[in-house]
C-alpha cells in the first residue's frame, strides 16, 4: 500500500494501516495486481508521476491503469 501525504510525499504506507483517508491529510491506496517483477519504488514513481492523486476505485488502484 501507498501512503500520499497532504504536501505530497508519497511512500509506502504502514503494514497494518487501512486504505483510504487518514486521521491527518494523507490517503492509503492499495495498488493492485502488481507484477512480480516490478519493485515498491517504480509503484511509488508512477503514483507520484499521477501528481499524488492516482486515479481510483475505492481507494483501490489497479497497477495498469497506472502504468499507462
Amino acid at each position: 500500500m501507498i501512503k500520499v501525504a497532504g504536501e505530497g510525499l508519497v511512500d509506502k504506507a504502514h503494514r497494518l494501516a487501512d486504505t483510504g483517508p487518514t486521521t491527518g491529510s494523507s490517503v492509503i491506496y492499495e495498488v493492485l495486481n502488481v507484477p512480480d517483477s516490478v519493485g515498491l519504488d517504480e509503484v511509488i514513481a508512477l503514483v507520484k508521476k499521477t501528481g499524488g492523486k492516482p486515479p481510483h476505485k475505492g481507494y483501490e488502484v489497479d497497477y495498469a491503469v497506472l502504468a499507462g
